[in-house]
Order: structure tokens, then C-alpha cells, then sequence
């Protein structure tokens, strides 16, 4: 499942929603499949009104569990944070670098890699990471 945040202001008393997006489910129309998405970007714009539609309060206890977490994850102080089988923690800069590193070839341009690490991964790392780590990479290389 994939959690949505649909409204949240701290400073207010005002209510935390959520929409839980299910990561597979079974499309029975037009035929019998399953649907899987890696990532919210995936989600058709005629389907989101439905699970808007299916939006539920986050109670203060579950808001304040999900502050602690985050308070601790605050306290480390790391550039990345990432969703590591379920749960979210603290990354160096460099976690991803073995993946890029693969992609890496003579001639081969940056954008190719970019685009390859987009498609084939779905991290949820905007590009402009993917540059930066890159640029990095090359420039640390002999």
C-alpha cells in the first residue's frame, strides 16, 4: 500500500486524512489482470476521485507514533531518506551509486542513464538526483 497524505497542517487542530492506494489489486474490466504500480505516478487520473473517495482520519495517536519516527529519522540528519522493505530510514548519499555505477558506459550519455534508472527502477528520485550522484561518480573516477 502506498500512503497518501490528503490534508495535514501542524499548526492546526485541523484532522489528518490519508488515502491508502493499493500497490496490486485485479482489474476484471476489460479483462482479468493484475494491476501492479511501483509508485503514485502510476496511478490513472480517472482513478484518482475514487480513492479520494475512500479518504480516512489518522488518529492522534498514529500521527503522534508517525512524529516520532520521523523526530528520530530528523536526528540523524542524513541526505536521503529511504523505504527500505516497508520501513523508512536514514541513507548516505552514495546508497544508490552501485545501481548508477551499473549503467555507466563510454559513449554512453547522461540523460540514456537517466532515463534507464527512471524506467527500470522507480525509486521516487526526481532526475536532477540522478544527475548530481552521476556527476559525482564521474568526476571521483581516474
Amino acid at each position: 500500500m502506498i500512503r497518501l497524505v490528503v490534508s495535514a497542517d501542524t499548526d492546526t487542530d485541523a484532522q489528518l486524512r490519508q488515502v491508502m492506494v493499493p500497490l496490486s489489486q485485479v482489474i476484471t474490466r476489460p479483462g482479468l489482470a493484475l494491476q501492479t504500480l511501483s509508485d503514485l505516478s502510476e496511478v490513472l487520473p480517472a482513478d484518482i476521485a475514487h480513492y479520494l473517495q475512500l479518504a480516512q482520519d489518522v488518529s492522534e495517536d498514529e500521527q503522534r507514533a508517525h512524529s516520532y519516527e520521523w523526530q528520530a529519522l530528523v536526528v540523524e540528519n542524513a541526505p536521503l531518506r529511504v523505504n527500505l522493505n516497508g520501513h523508512l530510514v536514514s541513507a548516505p548519499a552514495d546508497f544508490y551509486d552501485s545501481l548508477l555505477e551499473r549503467q555507466i558506459q563510454p559513449g554512453r550519455p547522461i540523460v540514456q542513464i537517466i532515463g534507464e534508472m527512471l524506467m527500470r527502477y522507480s525509486l521516487g528520485l526526481p532526475d536532477w538526483w540522478y544527475r548530481a550522484r552521476l556527476q559525482h561518480i564521474l568526476s571521483t573516477r581516474g
